[in-house]
């Protein structure tokens, strides 16, 4: 799942992407714990926030999911038309994946059909 996903990072040496490349780290690590189901959520849930899709079609994904990060939010968003994932710019692990968990149990189309 990880290699899904096209990172948008800025420019090598700024601040903002320092803190991207922490925000990548704690997205490696929430799949993880994902696929371990340590989370109360799954990689197929995840798909669907970022996606709208329930499963991989055969023929691939377009456009190709990428991840954009928030700087004004601590919790993700997603534009599944634009097969989007936004992730928060945040502190710590521990955080990031609270987080996560409730934003992706809180989102509209959590859980449909």
């Amino acid at each position: 799942m990880e290699s899904l996903f096209r990172p948008h990072l800025s420019p090598a040496g700024s601040n903002s992407r320092q803190k991207e490349g922490k925000a990548l780290g704690f997205w490696a690590e929430f799949l993880l714990d994902c696929e371990e189901k340590a989370t109360a959520v799954s990689l197929e849930d995840l798909l669907m926030f970022a996606t709208g899709l329930a499963s991989l079609p055969p023929a691939g994904i377009t456009p190709l999911p990428c991840i954009e990060f928030l700087t004004n939010s601590p919790f993700p968003m997603s534009n599944t038309c634009a097969n989007t994932l936004k992730l928060p710019l945040l502190e710590t692990y521990s955080v990031f994946k609270k987080n996560m968990e409730f934003g992706l149990q809180n989102s509209p189309g959590f859980s449909c059909i």
